[in-house]
């Protein structure tokens, strides 16, 4: 069957889509991990100009009916902060240093994250008529807290909450994973000798982030345990430009007590000095969109609720002009318009690798990091 058959063209301009014409518009693109998909591209923030000027409810009411409304509103509050439940600072517990946020969290969120964590890792799910998940949660904190307290926390709107959050986290790390380029699935695990988990964290995400500023290097991952040891290591996607490679790469055959079996890694002499046993694997762009390594790195994000960490440079969508010529068909039975491209719209290097930001650059940026020109 040919593309012809697919799109439905105007009869009399022959345009698959006559409202794009030959006329270029602007399309936020992003890959969904099969194909290129665009949405229509609006920017937001500006109150358009030929609206009529909005008419308020309360120019109908006269002066009395306002202060009897105004009287309501000041009773209710009354009420409402009369029965609030307060957090004592004493139960205040500063967790600043472990998050990197100068923030503090009450002791009922931070047991709450936590039985959330016990509950999802055993499959607990919330239905219409059975809540197996919010019963569970309900009966850990009841142990340390009133149930007015709990009633007042709206723990299933919490639950849903973090349901929604942890889908938006894991949609943008595969619209990231797969609209940029990589060419390493990297493995770190730090060495007793050498660092402990604090100092492993905090100095490899350094060392990232200098080899991202120095060399150009692009990065996206999560630190996470395994299953069995409870070992800290961390799994992730990188590109190293050409040439940009530091260390040397050595093959190493080892005994993997995981799998069972020999294994064959790839070790880079740099950063086995520096943390430990490492992994560098090379993938192709086939290898990721049909492998297994984004969802390999995504299943442990619900499972330890993990910071994902990114390097700079690494757009979850881009915006681009489209013609009619660019658009293979158009998405049904979705909530907003949206059009699925050829594989050729976009060029890596062009439209991302050298995309221009709108940050303005310091006089030491624009030395030692020239933007590059297409």
């Amino acid at each position: 069957m040919s593309i012809a058959n697919l799109i439905q063209t105007d009869n009399i301009t022959g345009c698959p889509f006559p409202f794009l014409d030959d006329t270029p518009m602007t399309f936020k693109i992003y890959n969904d991990g099969r194909h290129l998909v665009a949405t229509s591209c609006r920017r937001s923030g500006k109150k358009p100009q030929d609206l009529p000027e909005r008419r308020r409810k309360s120019d109908d009411y006269t002066d009395e009916q306002k202060n009897t409304i105004f009287r309501r509103f000041v009773r209710d509050k009354k009420r409402e902060i009369k029965h609030r439940v307060f957090t004592p600072a004493s139960e205040k517990i500063d967790i600043s240093s472990n998050v990197g946020f100068g923030y503090s969290r009450s002791a009922f969120d931070i047991m709450f994250d936590n039985l959330f964590l016990q509950a999802y890792n055993k499959g607990l799910r919330d239905k219409k008529i059975d809540k197996p998940m919010s019963d569970y949660i309900h009966s850990g904190l009841s142990k340390l807290f009133t149930e007015r307290e709990i009633e007042s926390k709206k723990i299933d709107e919490k639950i849903k909450r973090k349901f929604n959050n942890l889908l938006h986290r894991k949609k943008r790390f595969r619209r990231k994973a797969y609209l940029n380029k990589w060419n390493c699935f990297v493995t770190f695990t730090y060495d007793d000798s050498k660092h402990d988990e604090e100092t492993f964290r905090r100095k490899l995400r350094r060392c990232l982030s200098n080899l991202h500023t120095r060399r150009g290097w692009r990065y996206m991952g999560v630190f996470e345990r395994a299953p069995e040891t409870g070992r800290l290591h961390f799994h992730g996607l990188l590109y190293v430009p050409a040439g940009e490679m530091i260390g040397t790469l050595t093959e190493k055959t080892d005994y993997s007590t995981a799998q069972g079996r020999m294994q064959t890694r790839h070790e880079n002499s740099f950063f086995e000095r520096a943390f430990g046993r490492n992994d560098f694997e090379e993938i192709s762009d086939m290898q990721l969109e049909y492998g297994n390594n984004v969802d390999y790195i995504l299943k442990y994000i619900g499972k330890t609720n993990e910071r994902i960490v990114y390097s700079r440079g690494i757009p979850t969508e881009i915006c681009k002009k489209l013609t009619a010529k660019d658009i293979v068909t158009e998405l049904k039975n979705d909530f907003v318009q949206k059009f699925i491209l050829f594989d050729d719209v976009i060029d890596w290097e062009r439209d991302i690798a050298r995309m221009r930001y709108s940050k303005q650059m310091s006089f030491t940026d624009l030395l030692c990091n020239p933007q590059l020109v297409g």
